[in-house]
């Protein structure tokens, strides 16, 4: 992206894509801004520094990496990186999705200071009612679905989980038809009007296929619609964790573990097939770095234990699970991100209604 340089914050950055798009993009193939939020706590600044070429924008970051085109060339890569809210910083970009997987995602998947912004699938269908009652004609594309019970009730075979994937210029109506059919609810969708056209979808990515005022006012306002809850979910992730504390009992001083666990409540009964299914789409996602060992799953009234290690942070912790829920308890070196990206595979792979909070705190004695 060609950016002036200046000293901007990141609305004033955005209004300058918005109003000299032409030069910004001129170069690129497709004429497209593609947006990210991630979760931060202190120390991300420092982890960006030491992974990049950075450069000072004001209260945007620039920052540079490498990849390796279709062609075999090396390149770089762009990207852009501002403070939308306390703990949430939102990037911008204008590279491919060659570029992004290369140069992007196994930097900030390795990070124990970024974690991807999942938006909670409740959160999602109220972001598409906004988009929906802002533009009466609004078309919908494509779209992704899920049977989220708590969310749709199901005409059709209602005991069945199941996941639709759709592209027609009748995505509109057919969403809801098979809403009101199997009871399943959009996890991503592609909006196209005359004026703007937009892909969302719960991973927190945001793409804008038009480049105006129209496009980046719906994307902050979608924002600040799941914001507060989004917090709220990085929260909890930093309050489960193991720790090392110093206790004096009489003249004694000594140190022993405290630790916090989660617990992540399912919107549905969870079986042993579904169970299987999720350990096995976790193993085969090309997005998702967790392993399980030790582990231990009986039919019936489900019982499911495993350790779960996060490859790339290192971050391990035991998981338990009954059909009703599943308890997350922290060993050594847990970081929040780890325990974000677990609960969005959670809500991915299993369980499209999952919520996630704290269960409780333990010392030893």
């Amino acid at each position: 992206m060609h950016i002036p340089d200046d000293q901007y914050t990141l609305r004033e950055f955005c209004r300058v894509i918005i109003e000299s798009s032409e030069s910004v993009l001129k170069g690129y193939h497709y004429n497209q801004i593609k947006s990210f939020f991630y979760l931060s706590e202190d120390g991300w600044e420092e982890y960006l520094e030491g992974h990049y070429e950075v450069e000072d924008f004001g209260e945007v970051t620039k920052f540079v990496g490498e990849y390796v085109n279709r062609k075999g060339a090396e390149q770089i890569a762009e990207f852009y990186v501002g403070e939308y809210e306390q703990d949430l910083q939102m990037i911008i970009t204008a590279e491919t999705e060659e570029a992004i997987r290369q140069s992007l995602q196994p930097v900030f998947e390795r990070s124990e200071h970024l974690s991807p912004m999942p938006i909670m699938t409740e959160d999602f269908q109220q972001m598409n009612e906004i988009v929906l009652s802002r533009y009466e004609d609004m078309r919908i594309s494509e779209f992704k679905s899920k049977r989220v019970p708590s969310l749709a009730d199901a005409r059709i075979r209602p005991d069945v989980d199941r996941e639709i994937e759709y592209r027609g210029i009748d995505g509109r109506e057919r969403l809801d038809e098979f809403r009101d059919e199997y009871g399943v609810v959009p996890t991503r969708i592609q909006y196209e009007h005359e004026n703007v056209q937009i892909k969302i979808d719960t991973s927190g990515k945001f793409t804008l296929l038009t480049i105006n005022k129209e496009s980046f006012e719906i994307l902050f306002e979608l924002v600040r619609e799941v914001v507060q809850n989004v917090l709220n979910l990085r929260d909890v992730a930093r309050s489960i964790k193991f720790e090392k504390k110093e206790v004096m009992p009489g003249n004694l001083k000594i140190t022993v573990p405290e630790v916090s666990s989660g617990e992540i409540v399912f919107d549905q009964e969870v079986t042993l097939l579904q169970a299987e299914n999720f350990l096995r789409g976790t193993r085969n996602s090309d997005e998702l770095n967790f392993s399980f060992s030790d582990v231990t799953a009986e039919a019936g009234s489900l019982d499911f234990s495993a350790q779960v290690a996060d490859e790339t942070r290192g971050s391990l912790f035991n998981v338990s699970a009954t059909e009703d829920s599943m308890r997350i308890v922290p060993k050594q070196d847990c970081s929040f991100p780890s325990l974000v990206e677990f609960y969005l595979a959670i809500i991915q792979l299993l369980d499209g209604g999952a919520k996630m909070h704290l269960y409780e705190t333990q010392s030893a004695s």
